[in-house]
């Protein structure tokens, strides 16, 4: 008898701590260190609650029921002058949110753009005008995790990076995909592309 309660109280304390763990799923990223090692501008910026209300006052009404539903924002800013950062610390800061109450999302990535048929870019004649040259493609990733509590969205981390920039925006409060799309080009988030709302991985 007394084995059994034991067993019944192990069981429990296991399954409350891993609720405990799912609700306490970290929201901040570690090792940021290692991305502004090598970066020639490195910049945190913060919105808090209060923050974030005083800003909703000047935007247009249909955001604003967004920004009411945040704690916070936090965005952290990598740019480099040349491939600078090493990518396992970008590895690593993606690596923190898989699991521990995390859903990943989607990952986006650009492709380079369509080459021009050799045949429809022949020489027209000597006065035709010389174009200039394709600047390098520099392919860019998009990572969307969001955090869940009891079924809604309650925390949300966005990592768009390429060879020369690293933005990493987290979202502490009740956020939808949808949300994030509207508040793309305000508070520091970048303005990345691309509708995933319905995407998967």
């Amino acid at each position: 008898m007394i084995c059994r309660r034991i067993v019944v109280f192990a069981a429990a304390f296991l399954i409350s701590t891993q609720l405990v763990c799912a609700q306490e799923a970290p929201l901040a990223p570690q090792g940021l260190d290692a991305l502004g090692a090598r970066a020639t501008l490195h910049s945190d910026l913060t919105f808090d609650e209060s923050m974030l209300h005083a800003a909703s006052q000047i935007m247009p009404d249909e955001d604003r029921p967004i920004i009411a539903k945040l704690r916070s924002i936090t965005v952290h800013n990598f740019k480099y002058s040349a491939v600078g950062y090493d990518p396992a610390a970008l590895e690593a800061v993606r690596a923190q949110y898989g699991g521990h109450g995390w859903n990943h999302l989607v990952t986006k990535q650009t492709h380079p753009p369509a080459q021009p048929d050799a045949s429809t870019t022949a020489a027209v004649g000597p006065a035709a005008p010389m174009a200039a040259p394709p600047k390098p493609f520099d392919p860019t990733r998009t990572d969307v995790w969001v955090r869940m509590d009891r079924g809604n969205f309650d925390g949300m981390v966005v990592l768009v990076a390429n060879s020369r920039n690293v933005n990493v925006v987290v979202i502490d409060g009740m956020i939808s995909p949808l949300d994030l799309l509207h508040l793309r080009g305000v508070f520091g988030i970048p303005k990345f592309g691309g509708d995933f709302t319905n995407a998967r991985d």
